[in-house]
């Protein structure tokens, strides 16, 4: 098993917790990041893909989607970002060593990103406004339901985008980024108040 070094969060200097902005009596956006016990991206080769799908359902017990549909359980979950490609976020440790024991390298390619990706979630009855303030795509909930995945960016920072409720979305954004994104995000939220834990 490869030793990790400890999660450092790149967010614990800016998001302090509290609340915020215009209306600190009732915010309508609350914010928190949270952290990975693993998030992993699986790719497949063109001809492997049910290979690589195959052994995703053997390790996570869950089939890997093939549409923006995203897979989930109580502690794991999958989304399809690209052609034979899935980003799997799951609460335990110790999922990419799982995930290379099932794929070679002749079938495909295991990346680990916990340590390359921050998870902000976003919730509240403004999320879609806010999210929509910097993110040019539609947030209503007929265009981008509950339970399905979204890449998109706010200027140079990459993001996907799981909603994974009527008011609520996990946004994952590149370590190097998140304070930036950060800084955006709680500018947005300030208008209508925010609360972070």
């Amino acid at each position: 098993m490869v030793d990790f070094p400890d999660r450092v969060s790149p967010l614990d200097v800016v998001a302090e917790p509290g609340m915020f902005g215009a209306d600190v009596q009732n915010p309508k956006i609350f914010l928190s990041e949270n952290l990975c016990g693993s998030l992993v991206q699986v790719q497949a080769w063109p001809d492997t893909a049910t290979t690589v799908e195959k052994a995703i359902k053997a390790v996570t017990k869950l089939e890997a989607p093939t549409s923006p549909h995203t897979a989930s359980s109580e502690d794991i979950s999958i989304m399809q970002t690209g052609p034979g490609r899935w980003l799997i976020d799951a609460e335990a440790e110790g999922l990419e060593d799982k995930l290379r024991s099932k794929i070679s390298t002749k079938n495909g390619a295991v990346t680990g990103l916990t340590h390359a990706r921050a998870l902000i979630e976003i919730k509240g009855p403004k999320a879609e406004w806010v999210l929509a303030s910097g993110i040019a795509i539609d947030f209503d909930v007929t265009a981008f339901p509950v339970g399905t995945s979204q890449i998109s960016h706010h200027h140079e920072i990459g993001v996907t985008i799981h909603r994974t409720g009527e008011e609520s979305f996990d946004l994952y954004v590149f370590t190097s980024f998140a304070r930036g994104f950060w800084h955006w995000i709680t500018t947005a939220s300030s208008e209508v108040g925010y609360a972070v834990s």
